[in-house]
């Protein structure tokens, strides 16, 4: 059984950060059209605020991914929800916390000197988020009592 579970988690890590790889691309993509359609570069303000719409595309896309695909066997008789997309939000949010820690740690021991060190940082940062996101996501947002009707 433990041995199983440990294969069922490896299988759903993976769909999950897959799942994370296209929320990546739909990050960056809004966040480029958004910019050339605001013409950010001109405003500080606008240059600052666009990520957020990134971001908040990116999680919505990737909590309808999650639910359909990587947890389809919880969720199978769960509809897409707006409560379970806001538990889904918080944790993303929630996730944003040890990312940055991390990456402000192992910047701070490399030092930001050296033009690779702050990519490894801001990976280490990510890997980091994704884990917490992880864990976040199976066990607070898309797991279900037993006698509750997914």
């Amino acid at each position: 059984m433990k041995d199983f579970l440990g294969k069922l988690m490896k299988i759903e890590f993976v769909k999950f950060c897959i799942t994370g790889g296209l929320g990546l691309i739909t990050d960056v993509a809004v966040f480029h059209i958004m910019k050339k359609v605001l013409h950010a570069e001109e405003s500080k303000i606008i240059l600052f605020i666009i990520p957020v719409f990134g971001y908040t595309a990116a999680v919505a896309q990737n909590y309808v991914i999650n639910h359909m695909w990587t947890f389809k066997k919880e969720t199978d008789t769960k509809k897409i929800s707006t409560d379970l997309f806001l538990k889904f939000f918080l944790v993303s949010l929630f996730a944003l916390a040890p990312r940055y820690l991390v990456y402000k740690e192992v910047l701070e021991y490399f030092g930001s000197t050296k033009w690779l060190f702050p990519d490894i940082a801001n990976f280490c940062g990510i890997i980091a988020g994704t884990i917490v996101n992880f864990f976040g996501s199976k066990f607070l947002v898309f797991r279900f009592k037993k006698d509750e009707v997914r």
